[in-house]
């Protein structure tokens, strides 16, 4: 028997058909196949998608409640020169110190807060007037857009339409 293995050695021939397996190995058959490849791919992205939604939306929502960002505003046209904001809930805000009052009207922002600053608590409202240019007419539209200046974040924004008479 030995000297059966010594000659095919020998020979060369089992190095032949041992390359020829792995040759045939290497050319016929793939580890994993596209399909699965493309599915596990796309099930790891959805999970990160999620994960990095849970994040954001939770702990953004964590902060805000920490840090009492929570603020709901309503503003609403009195008349064409004046405008009433009501405080719905949150904590106070000192408006024209640390949020600064803004309304875009034909394309130019106009900075509308109250002079001298005004600290607006819950469940409270206040009246304040437009300048002198800007007269809100049947049908214009408005935003208004109240900022927390230092820590540059929208507070409260809101597009105003001027109510038609009829």
């Amino acid at each position: 028997m030995g000297s059966v293995f010594s000659g095919e050695f020998t020979n060369g021939s089992l190095i032949k058909s041992f390359n020829g397996f792995v040759n045939k190995l290497k050319c016929d058959e793939k580890a994993v196949n596209r399909i699965v490849v493309v599915a596990l791919a796309m099930m790891c992205m959805g999970l990160l998608a999620l994960m990095g939604g849970a994040v954001l939306l939770g702990g953004s929502t964590e902060r805000a409640l920490k840090s009492g960002t929570f603020t709901q505003l309503d503003v609403q046209i009195l008349d064409s020169k004046n405008l009433k904001i009501e405080h719905q809930g949150g904590d106070p805000i000192k408006l024209g110190e640390s949020a600064i009052i803004y309304l875009e009207y034909n394309g130019i922002e106009y900075e509308i807060s109250p002079d001298p600053p005004v600290v607006l608590e819950v469940a409270n409202n206040m009246k304040l007037s437009l300048p002198e240019e800007i007269e809100l007419k049947e049908g214009n539209s408005a935003v208004i857009l109240i900022k927390n200046e230092r820590k540059n974040k929208i507070i409260y924004r809101k597009e105003l339409l001027s109510p038609a008479s009829g």
